[in-house]
């Protein structure tokens, strides 16, 4: 990340973008002193006969457990800086592949912006939440859906960097399939809300 080095500390939630079990958070600080400050405890039962450096219980909201950067270190010593940079960016290519499959589709309305992995839209008008919840109910798709001021959308998060443009484009095939054979009973749903 450009220009990191200039922060006083940073945080990264490693089980988000990188794909390591959870929980796996990380903070970095310059200030060591930061984090006895703010999450010491005492338990003089603990590490009796370690010094206070090894005394996790004084740098960790997790007392006696081992902290859970141990998941993230051995992800990066398994693909390297370059491969931790690679699955982020994997995750940020599909989701401009997504992007662009809605912009260049008249049904959808696009709601997220460029730099997010996150991208929400709207499919032939269909109320996100009745078509989150009949694609989960029939097993054809499990995506979420949100909602942004009055606006309400699908949420397409593109977090698997395991996928690839053939993935996205079958997502949203499937949806558009499963939205074409159900018209009838989505369009029925709609107006039975409304009245």
């Amino acid at each position: 990340v450009s220009g990191l080095e200039r922060a006083d500390s940073f945080s990264v939630n490693a089980h988000k973008m990188m794909g390591t079990p959870l929980t796996c958070s990380i903070i970095v600080t310059k200030h060591k002193q930061f984090l006895h400050h703010s999450f010491s405890t005492d338990a003089a039962y603990l590490y009796q006969t370690d010094g206070d450096d090894y005394n996790l219980g004084k740098t960790s909201l997790q007392c006696g457990r081992r902290n859970d950067a141990l998941k993230f270190w051995t992800l990066w010593k398994s693909v390297g800086t370059r491969g931790l940079e690679t699955i982020v960016d994997q995750q940020f290519e599909l989701a401009t592949v997504a992007r662009d499959y809605i912009k260049n589709h008249p049904d959808y309305t696009l709601y997220s912006f460029n730099d997010s992995i996150s991208v929400c839209f709207n499919y032939k008008g269909i109320p996100a939440q009745q078509l989150c919840t009949a694609l989960y109910e029939q097993a054809t798709l499990m995506v979420g859906y949100g909602t942004f001021n009055d606006d309400e959308f699908v949420r397409l998060v593109t977090i698997n960097a395991g996928n690839n443009k053939a993935d996205i484009l079958n997502f949203f095939s499937v949806l558009e399939d499963f939205v074409s054979e159900n018209e009838v009973m989505l369009a029925s749903q709609v107006s039975s809300e409304t009245s």
